[in-house]
């Protein structure tokens, strides 16, 4: 990483608010269209929507890469697609942001901010995909989620439930229902949420009934001796979502692991007390946002600083999706694209025999 690009980076995240603040005050005063549209909100509006980008570019330029902007610029693109506003607004308001930071910012990181600035811009230029669900009616697993996700929705919290567990005694297992139904359903209600379909309540009641369909699946498992290895699951601090995190150790467990659960924001320094206490032989790491990468690598410096490379350290979360060589910059010794696959990694990790 390039010391102007650190310096950046953290002048971004402890100045954010100001910055933003700037931006905004100054995009309204160039476009009295935008003030016109988006009314009494509209300070407010672009002051927020401001912060997060600032917050996503810090995160970028601390990583060294780009692309990381890039990308949340196009999910912000069918943001702004899906609320009726268009790709205009969004441009508009990254030039803003640019000739703000550019005005604003010390000389030596002008040029690497507005380098990754101008990546997300040039995006802009391209054609805007469209967006689906991805739950495929004609798949048994896509159309056990579609089912699933209507019965939350209506309110029939026990139907949701029985008809994973229905599958789940018909023969599927918990691999499939966790990775190929339940994931993709909270997917989808997510997809739904940010773009207007779905209340804050809806999706609420999808996320817990999830976490109550994953704890009947996770004990009515048969139980598997005990392989006599120790794995501490945890999203980092600033991480809100739990599920992905809890379903990774519900499979060790399932698989003969005795599997720690921290849930999620879980504070660097109290992973690396986890992993003392219960002497683990893996830790698995989650990171939803390009905003909690530097949470992640803070948390593996104090796993490190705890046990040096005597445990080994797996990362997994939607940040690295799109990018998933980005582990390699996170100190980590692998990545697993899900929690199935989690489970898998971890016993390459420890050298243990392949489970039948």
């Amino acid at each position: 990483m390039s010391e102007p690009n650190l310096m950046a980076a953290e002048l971004l995240e402890t100045s954010a608010a100001g910055y933003a603040a700037a931006a905004a005050r100054e995009l309204l005063a160039r476009n009295d269209s935008l003030r016109t549209r988006y009314g009494s909100a509209a300070v407010a509006t672009w002051r927020s929507h401001f912060t997060q980008r600032l917050l996503e570019l810090a995160a970028a330029l601390r990583m060294s890469e780009p692309a990381l902007f890039a990308r949340r610029v196009v999910w912000q693109q069918k943001a702004f697609a899906v609320r009726g506003s268009g790709s205009n607004d969004l441009a508009l308001g990254l030039r803003t942001l640019k000739d703000t930071l550019v005005a604003e910012l010390p000389e030596n990181t002008r040029d690497s901010v507005a380098a990754y600035l101008q990546s997300g811009i040039d995006v802009l230029d391209e054609e805007l995909e469209a967006d689906s669900s991805g739950l495929d009616p004609a798949d048994v697993h896509g159309a056990l989620a579609l089912q699933y996700l209507v019965a939350c929705l209506e309110g029939d919290v026990r139907h949701a439930v029985q008809l994973v567990l229905d599958a789940s005694n018909g023969g599927m297992t918990i691999e499939a229902l966790y990775v190929e139904v339940l994931f993709p359903a909270q997917q989808e209600i997510g997809r739904m949420w940010h773009a207007g379909e779905a209340t804050v309540a809806e999706e609420r009641v999808v996320s817990d009934t999830t976490r109550r369909a994953m704890t009947l699946l996770c004990h009515q498992q048969s139980s598997t001796e005990s392989i006599g290895t120790t794995v501490v699951a945890a999203s980092v601090a600033r991480d809100a979502h739990d599920i992905g995190i809890r379903a990774v150790a519900d499979l060790f467990q399932v698989a003969g692991w005795r599997a720690i659960s921290l849930g999620s924001d879980v504070p660097s320094a109290e992973i690396g007390n986890a992993v003392k206490i219960f002497d683990a032989d893996l830790v698995v790491l989650a990171a939803t946002l390009t905003t909690h990468l530097k949470k992640l690598q803070e948390t593996i410096e104090s796993i490190r600083a705890v046990s040096g490379d005597d445990v080994k350290i797996l990362v997994g979360g939607h940040v690295f999706i799109d990018a998933p060589e980005l582990w390699k910059n996170t100190g980590a010794d692998a990545y697993a694209a899900d929690a199935a696959e989690a489970v898998a990694r971890g016993a390459e990790l420890l050298g243990l025999p392949k489970s039948d």
